[in-house]
């Protein structure tokens, strides 16, 4: 266990999702008669609505869960579809970093663009007004859906950043690498990156912003294509002729080598919105727009309360 990032006793344990919460009930926020509330910030007592379906919902709170609520069943919502404790508590730690710095951020952020009436996982505004979209992906979506929701995004004039999670068995084909500012880098030489990590690999220009759902960490990822090769053969066939089959050299189509930077502490993450022009690669397609580069500053300063120069 030597190549881990941190000791098995530094990492805090989380109460897995499956056996805690009921897969696809669940939303961090409702809607009161005074408006809308976050579980965390509701109160007992009063009667709260999905604000999608507008069914009533059931505020959880207690010392081991996060506060959430949770719809009855028959679940026909489409907002609480999939949810997971993890995706719901990686909510909550981004937007608390950015309000930590003065920012105004809302959790489950709904957007009328989108399709399939989604909302954004987390809503940031800078000080000029301007919206940067996070979006959390804790299980997998397939390109279309995802490419879908940045078009649609993109045409609303909203930046985004898509940050996929990290699986913990990542770390037993991971090998280390001490750098000199105090940061370890590891490096993963096949890792079986899923389309959607490919697809957000292209739309940040070689960039990944991964999150830790254990030790609620960021790590920058980046993907560089992976080789394989095989050795030649010769046999005899039947007749007794030698028979030879050459050796090849080829670009794995399903494995990429991996490299991690990191970890961060999410509070630590400035974003900075950039310009991008849409751009389609075979299977992929990226639309023009605000895109987010997250970056550490490399002097530490007080914290201020900017996302960087911001879309116009």
């Amino acid at each position: 266990m030597e190549n881990l990032p941190f000791s098995q006793s530094d990492r805090r344990p989380i109460i897995r999702h499956d056996a805690r919460l009921k897969r696809g009930s669940n939303i961090l926020i409702a809607h009161t008669d005074a408006g809308r509330v976050e579980a965390a910030e509701a109160i007992r007592g009063t009667r709260h609505v999905c604000p999608n379906c507008l069914s009533e919902v059931i505020l959880k709170r207690g010392r081991i869960v996060i506060a959430h609520f949770a719809h009855k069943p028959p679940v026909e919502c489409d907002w609480a579809r999939g949810e997971t404790l993890a995706h719901m508590e990686a909510k909550r730690i981004i937007a608390e970093s950015f309000v930590s710095r003065g920012l105004r951020a809302e959790i489950e952020w709904p957007v009328p663009t989108l399709p399939s009436h989604r909302r954004a996982d987390v809503m940031v505004w800078n000080d000029r007004g301007d919206s940067v979209a996070v979006e959390l992906q804790h299980t997998a979506i397939d390109l279309d859906e995802i490419e879908a929701r940045a078009f649609s995004y993109a045409g609303a004039g909203i930046a985004q950043i898509w940050i996929p999670f990290l699986s913990d068995q990542i770390w037993d084909e991971a090998d280390a690498v001490k750098k000199p500012d105090g940061r370890s880098e590891y490096f993963v030489r096949r890792y079986p990156a899923r389309p959607f990590e490919r697809w957000i690999h292209g739309f940040n220009f070689g960039l990944v912003p991964y999150f830790d759902p254990t030790s609620k960490v960021l790590w920058f990822g980046s993907m560089e294509g992976h080789w394989i090769s095989g050795d030649g053969s010769t046999w005899y066939d039947q007749w007794g002729q030698e028979q030879y089959s050459a050796g090849y050299n080829r670009w794995s189509k399903r494995w990429r080598e991996l490299t991690l930077v990191g970890p961060y502490q999410p509070k630590e993450i400035r974003i900075l919105p950039k310009r991008r022009t849409a751009k389609s690669l075979g299977h992929y397609h990226w639309p023009g727009g605000w895109y987010i580069e997250p970056y550490v500053p490399r002097e530490r300063r007080p914290e201020t309360p900017t996302v960087g120069s911001g879309p116009t």
